[in-house]
């Protein structure tokens, strides 16, 4: 049977013997990358490309296909990444994947299609990773991924550690990876990546537990009733022997998935016990020995950590919930002020550690004070005072949109030295004491502040949403995160609902200001 993917679907794989292919309507090449479980290469002979076509399980056929031995691949490895791309140089085509028209497959021996992912792409990559195959235990499963690279090969094979001589694509510096469980690196630059899956695995761990405790409960209620729909042999012994047995066999149905399921968080609960300490502070819990050793690097990280997710039917179970950062939009506080205020300041804090900065990072608007606990040991990192009064916040804003504007001009020009660095606007009180022209000015800086660095938390209550086309607009693209009440998560895996707990600053006086003193270097 074949599996059509979408992207982030995973699947089991029904073949340890497989044959990568991919199409599209621009000549491709393709290749494969041997990784570990943060996506690095094992080494740069564990790139299997036309000038080095073989290592361990995996081979590049001369027909362009890459036949997979999976009981062969090197036992170090997490996974292998079927990567397209195309060549700048070649004279047949552009230097470009089509937007559409990729279609990834795996084959099995027979030559029979198992895998189908038609790879969604937005016009400008040179290369793109596929699929993702991956051990978990002693299986193989596939990973729809779809990740592309403008910057072509090069810079998907630096971005997964493989040195190559000249990188086509510009790249962020990355910083030393640090030793991750069982030698394994975890790479600061992806763990966004890493929690992601995890999350992915929990996803998918809690729809299997619920789909076998809903398929007993179903098939019981059915026996059940079979049992009694006879009226004469309702309340025979025959009777109350059949729905004893039923129900033994749905107790042992429900007990075998609940004990499938516990293996399963235990593990993951375990992988996040021992990854914690080497993600970085953006994502790392502030328990993390990230958050209290000294910082002997400077990262530029992937990802920022809003909260932990939970569902009421599934015990113990929490798993981290993270956001790509930079953000592409705004988060919106929902709450009183003062009951918001730890929320943000752990939030804000794992923005400043995200791209730090020496200086002049912080914009603050707080009318009622609530946050002076948060902004006052951070004298060094404001770029202006603090914004008190209402009659001062239209200034403040329209100064913020103005530099907006100069820095999105300077980058379309090309002129990126005189960039202003990264920086993070707090807007407390919202929308009381702002005017209509400064939602407004929110708006425009929600909309054109990340191309060039700018970051928006906004607190306070949405509740006026209707009244003003510009909250409204907000309270739409904004990524809401409550500080009391229930946010509930889709994830994307699965449709099922997760309960939000949003981060909050530690609630002891000294680890609070450990956390907030390291963010002055203090």
């Amino acid at each position: 049977m074949t599996v059509h993917l979408v992207p982030g679907q995973n699947a089991p794989l029904p073949s340890r013997v497989l044959r990568f292919r991919a199409v599209d309507a621009t000549p491709v090449d393709v290749s494969a990358l041997i990784v570990d479980g943060d996506l690095r290469a094992l080494s740069s002979d564990h790139f299997v490309f036309y000038n080095q076509r073989r290592a361990a399980g995996v081979e590049l056929d001369a027909d362009g296909t890459v036949r997979l031995h999976l009981d062969e691949v090197d036992a170090a490895a997490a996974g292998v990444l079927c990567v397209v791309s195309v060549d700048p140089a070649s004279p047949s085509g552009p230097a470009t994947l089509a937007r559409s028209g990729l279609s990834a497959t795996l084959a099995d021996e027979s030559g029979s299609t198992v895998v189908v992912f038609d790879v969604p792409l937005v016009g400008s990559e040179a290369a793109a990773i596929c699929l993702e195959i991956y051990r978990r235990g002693t299986d193989w499963k596939v990973r729809a991924v779809g990740q592309g690279y403008d910057g072509g090969l090069a810079e998907l094979l630096v971005r997964h550690g493989v040195d190559v001589d000249e990188p086509t694509h510009p790249v962020a510096e990355e910083v030393p990876a640090t030793p991750g469980p069982a030698g394994i690196p975890l790479d600061p630059a992806h763990s966004f990546e890493r929690a992601w899956m995890i999350f992915e695995d929990a996803a998918r761990s809690a729809a299997s537990f619920r789909s076998s405790r809903d398929y007993a409960q179903a098939r019981l209620d059915d026996e059940l009733s079979a049992t009694v729909a006879d009226p004469s042999t309702r309340n025979s012994p025959a009777v109350a022997q059949s729905q004893a047995r039923a129900r033994e066999r749905s107790d042992a149905l429900v007990a075998e998935a609940q004990r499938k399921f516990d293996g399963e968080t235990s593990q993951l609960a375990e992988e996040l016990r021992v990854i914690d300490p080497l993600l970085p502070r953006s994502l790392a819990t502030f328990e993390s020995a990230a958050w209290t050793n000294p910082v002997t690097h400077t990262a530029v990280t992937d990802g920022l950590r809003l909260g932990e997710l939970s569902a009421p039917d599934l015990g113990e179970l929490r798993v981290p919930f993270c956001v790509h950062y930079p953000l592409g939009r705004p988060l919106w506080i929902v709450g009183e002020p003062a009951e918001a205020a730890p929320v943000v300041a752990a939030l804000a804090a794992r923005m400043l550690v995200a791209s730090p900065a020496a200086s002049g990072r912080l914009e603050v608007v707080d009318l009622s004070g609530s946050l002076r606990e948060f902004t006052e040991p951070l004298g060094a990192l404001l770029a202006s005072p603090v914004v008190s009064a209402a009659s001062d916040i239209t200034a403040r804003l329209t100064a913020l949109s103005e530099s907006v504007d100069l820095a999105e001009m300077a980058a379309r020009s090309g002129i990126r030295d005189n960039l202003p660095e990264p920086r993070l606007v707090i807007l407390g009180d919202f929308p009381h004491g702002y005017g209509t022209e400064d939602a407004a000015r929110i708006v425009h800086l929600a909309d054109h502040g990340p191309a060039v660095g700018t970051s928006l938390i906004i607190v306070g209550d949405s509740a006026g949403a209707a009244a003003d086309p510009g909250v409204a607009v907000l309270k739409r693209i904004a990524q809401q995160v409550p500080t009391s009440g229930v946010l509930t998560v889709s994830d994307p895996w699965t449709r099922n609902d997760w309960i939000l707990t949003p981060d909050r600053l530690p609630d002891h006086p000294l680890h609070r200001a450990s956390v907030l003193d390291s963010l002055t270097g203090q």
